[in-house]
């Protein structure tokens, strides 16, 4: 009878993972994950700025229907907001007396005109500022011969980001010029070019 043993000792070296297979595995997985927790911020970021641009696209709307059916108030420059504008502690309306005004006497025209206006005006800086955050609005007429066109920036403050974002950085490319530079360090912007 053979007595020798058979060598069980390599067998057993190749039954286990070894220790430096188990760490790279672990890198491996770690570095995945951390990929994915990137991505997922960069996903909720442009998601961000998407609702931003639609909501933003709402209130733009909102003020060119209003200001195309006061098109004499537009004429007549009506509809431009400077960053300092502020809306009326209490909502603005037109009174009925201004609307039964004979339009063709040209002051009752300008009064109806410009209170609609006025109204209308109040009515979009309050819907800016309850849908963006420290929300504001520039806007410029530009009533033409051949066209009449709105400028439209809103602005809008960051509450998390800081100066080096990307994100922050491209809103403020978008700024009016008449924002002097503590101001446009300060606000992200949307421009919006409207034609009536």
């Amino acid at each position: 009878m053979n007595t020798t043993k058979p060598d069980l000792s390599a067998s057993h070296r190749q039954a286990g993972a070894s220790m430096i297979e188990v760490l790279v595995a672990i890198l491996l997985v770690s570095v995945g994950l951390l990929g994915i927790a990137g991505l997922s911020g960069a996903t909720f970021s442009y998601n961000k700025v998407s609702q931003m641009r639609l909501t933003g696209i709402a209130l733009v709307n909102d003020l060119a229907d209003r200001a195309r059916v006061n098109v004499y108030g537009y004429d007549r420059g009506a509809y431009d907001i400077a960053l300092s504008d502020n809306y009326a502690g209490t909502a603005a309306t037109v009174p009925d007396a201004n609307l039964d005004l004979d339009p063709s006497v040209p002051a009752n025209a300008i009064t109806a005109a410009d209170a609609l206006a006025a109204a209308d005006i109040d009515q979009f800086l309050r819907s800016v500022r309850n849908r963006l955050p420290q929300g504001d609005a520039v806007v410029i007429s530009r009533p033409g011969a051949t066209a009449r066109d709105l400028d439209v920036w809103l602005l809008w403050q960051e509450p998390t980001t800081d100066a080096g974002d990307t994100l922050f950085g491209a809103g403020q490319g978008n700024c009016p010029n008449s924002l002097t530079p503590d101001e446009q360090a300060l606000y992200s912007c949307m421009y919006f070019k409207v034609g009536l």
